[in-house]
Order: C-alpha cells, then sequence, then structure tokens
C-alpha cells in the first residue's frame, strides 16, 4: 500500500500548527513538523515531502537551504502577517505567500496548485513578454510569458481571488480571447498595489486561436511588440474648411448681435 505524501510544517504557534496537521491529515497527507534546520536535512534523507509549510519568520537562509536539499524546486508555501517585511524577499527566492488568517480551503488549494506548479509539464520553450496588456472579465491583467501550451500573467490581487478555474484572457493586441485553465497561484513581489501571478495551460481547440498563439509564442519571431492604433488623419484644407463653415453659420447672440459682421448680409 502506497505511503501518504508527507507535507512538511514549521509553525511556531501551537494552535495553528495542529490546525495545519489536521487540515492536511484530513486531506490525505501525512504532516511533517519540522523544528529547525538540522531537523530539517535529517528528517528530508527520509521519503522526502512534496511540500512546505512555514512560518515566514522561520524562513532564514539556512532553513530554505535545508528544505530543497535534493529538491530545489520543491514548492515552500510561507504564512505570515500583511506587510510583512520578508514577503518580498522570499518571492525572490520562489516562495509563495499567504496572508493569515488562513483558512482550510485556502490551505488545501494553496497546496493543490504548489503541487500542479512543481510539475513539469510544459513541452516547449518559455517566451518572455514586455508585459502585454489584456484583461479577465473587464479586470486589468498583463501577460509575463508564454509558451505553446500556457502562459503565466499578473493581476491585481482582488482580480486573482476571483479566478475561476477556467477563465478567457482577452488579447487585444491579438483581437482574440483565449480560454484558458488556471494551474497555480501565488503572490507576487511586495509593492504599492498587491500583486498575484498566475500560470494557466491553454484549452483552447479552434484552429485559428491555437495558430495565433503559437506564433506569439515561438521564440524566432523575437519581441512582440503591440501595434498601435493608427493617428486620425484630417486634411488641412478639410479642417479648416468645417471650422469656417461652423463660425458663419454660428448665430450671434448677446450684446455683439447688434454689430455689422464681414461676411454677412
Amino acid at each position: 500500500m502506497a505511503s501518504s505524501p508527507r507535507v512538511g510544517v514549521a509553525c511556531p504557534r501551537p494552535v495553528e500548527r495542529a490546525a495545519i496537521a489536521d487540515w492536511l491529515r484530513s486531506a490525505g497527507f501525512e504532516p511533517l513538523v519540522l523544528v529547525d534546520a538540522c531537523f530539517v536535512a535529517s528528517e528530508l534523507s527520509g521519503q522526502p515531502p512534496v511540500l512546505v509549510v512555514a512560518d515566514a519568520s522561520l524562513l532564514t537562509p539556512a532553513f530554505l537551504v535545508a528544505m530543497r536539499k535534493g529538491d530545489p524546486n520543491r514548492p515552500i508555501l510561507a504564512i505570515g502577517d500583511e506587510g510583512d517585511p520578508n514577503e518580498k524577499v522570499l518571492a525572490r527566492k520562489g516562495v509563495s505567500f499567504h496572508v493569515r488568517p488562513l483558512t482550510e480551503p485556502a490551505l488545501l488549494l494553496a497546496v493543490a496548485l504548489a503541487q500542479a506548479e512543481s510539475r513539469t509539464s510544459r513541452r516547449s520553450p518559455r517566451k518572455t513578454l514586455a508585459r502585454l496588456a489584456t484583461s479577465i472579465e473587464g479586470a486589468p491583467a498583463v501577460l509575463l510569458d508564454v509558451s505553446n501550451e500556457g502562459l503565466r500573467l499578473e493581476v491585481d490581487a482582488a482580480g486573482g481571488a476571483k479566478l475561476s478555474p477556467q477563465f478567457v484572457v482577452h488579447v487585444p493586441a491579438l483581437k482574440m480571447g483565449v480560454p484558458v485553465q488556471r494551474v497555480w497561484v501565488k503572490s507576487a513581489a511586495a509593492g504599492p498595489v498587491r500583486k498575484v501571478q498566475c500560470g494557466a495551460t491553454l484549452i483552447a481547440t479552434d484552429e485559428r486561436t491555437l495558430r495565433t498563439w503559437q506564433r506569439l509564442a515561438d521564440p524566432a519571431t523575437g519581441q512582440f511588440v503591440a501595434p498601435r492604433p493608427a493617428a486620425a488623419k484630417v486634411g488641412s484644407d478639410g479642417l479648416f474648411d468645417r471650422m469656417s463653415s461652423l463660425i458663419s453659420n454660428a448665430p450671434i447672440v448677446g450684446s455683439l448681435a447688434h454689430l455689422p459682421w464681414r461676411g454677412r448680409s
């Protein structure tokens, strides 16, 4: 019989640690309490955890090295308070940050998405984009990179919280909408406005959309530059003729109505 996948839990708060362990156990995971970096290193020599849930205050460089021993891509979910100064540093190290209070549905969703993100499913190169403007259900978003199979985008936290399991990414520059399936969501680096990043796979089936997307994702096509809208062209004589006509035909009112005006009978 296959053993349950293990999830490391590093949390100094007894009540929160016990709740996380209970939630993981109810979802079929084996919670593994991690005390310090030395303990982590010894425990990871056995069956390694599929990911680690840790308090942000514990994620020192030594702790991160120990947690990722043998698997540099092991997902780590950090739990912290709003405005935690460690959030930006952890984001640069590939750690997903989640703000307290933590709920059971939120934790289990984060665990599922982190597992999905850690699996290698991309079969073609990733192409970085210069923050291509898009929208999702009317909310502004930007495409960060794309491949033949999927994409990575950034949206503000409010929009990220409303992302459905499947949604349509509207790309005005390509004049099309691309249906995708959400794979993972994580906090982006801290800044004036809280952002989240989302990875998704394409579920489009129509040939035109797939061809257009493949051209966008093809590294050989170079950096995509969104076309600028053409400026309206107005002939110099046409503009002045219309302005002169409007002025000459406008009724004269007020204290100047009794004065003679050149060009009027």
